[in-house]
């Protein structure tokens, strides 16, 4: 099951962004038999050394060729990898492509033909949007009060991006919310990792890190997202992580390389 499917366009909001949030989107019951069927922490690590709250994705290919894994995990991932559900984000962002990217059907086509690849295994010969899917994860939190991402803007590569909560069941810690930013100086004044500082931010609106939560949004130069800090807890962070790439760069950044703004942001969470 898609979990864009049954989202109206009614719902995708313009500012700061285009953004659409929904919650409840999968049946109860099939979202209980996900979370429990999902892999371990130690097996999504492969045996990488890991520090206090930092982030990895478990890859489509990992997930596709782990026997361990139940069918519903993997129907979960591979669903997102094809052409129907490339095409539910051309309907939701139809519109809003052609508003910030004027001259996207010059570069790449016409929307309504975009062809679905999967990155890293098929070329753009054939495919002009890649799309990945992965179980990403933070790692458990040692020092409470520390994000794993401040405000910053994804790779312009990048035309959507998509999270949908699996928060794990007992996990109680606080915070590890998406946050939604507009920049209060233009253009941002970034650093080598696409990231701002929080002073030149204005947090706009904050999804709360629930299960079965979706956050769909377009990937443009105004598309400031964080995550909030988060509390001491022995639960690591999961959430399937969709995106679609395109070939080349959608929109320029230039950073600051003399600036790198530290992620770890001090905080009351203890």
């Amino acid at each position: 099951m898609l979990v864009s499917q049954n989202i109206d366009t009614e719902l995708v909001l313009s500012d700061p962004f285009p953004l659409v949030v929904v919650k409840n989107v999968l049946p109860l019951e099939l979202l209980a038999d996900i979370q429990r069927a999902l892999p371990p922490l130690e097996v999504m690590l492969q045996g990488k050394p890991f520090t206090s709250n930092q982030r990895f994705n478990y890859s489509a290919a990992d997930v596709a060729a782990n026997s361990d894994i139940a069918a519903v995990v993997k129907d979960l991932v591979s669903e997102h990898l094809g052409q129907a559900f490339l095409n539910d984000i051309i309907r939701l962002f139809h519109k809003q492509i052609l508003v910030h990217y004027p001259n996207f059907e010059e570069r790449f086509g016409p929307i309504s033909a975009l062809k679905a690849g999967i990155r890293g295994q098929d070329n753009d010969a054939l495919c002009n949007v890649f799309l990945d899917s992965q179980i990403a994860f933070n790692t458990p939190v040692e020092i409470g009060g520390t994000t794993v991402r401040g405000p910053h803007l994804d790779d312009p590569r990048k035309l959507f991006v998509g999270l949908f909560y699996l928060r794990l069941d007992g996990d109680q810690s606080r915070g590890a919310d998406l946050e939604i930013y507009r920049s209060k100086v233009n253009p941002a004044n970034l650093d080598i990792t696409r990231t701002a500082s929080i002073a030149d931010m204005e947090l706009v609106e904050t999804v709360k890190y629930e299960a079965n939560t979706l956050v769909l949004f377009l990937n443009t130069p105004k598309s400031f997202h964080g995550v909030k800090p988060r509390s001491r807890t022995p639960y690591h962070r999961v959430f399937l992580n969709l995106l679609g790439e395109m070939p080349e760069p959608l929109f320029e950044i230039e950073a600051n390389r003399d600036r790198l703004y530290g992620s770890k942001i001090a905080t009351n969470y203890d």
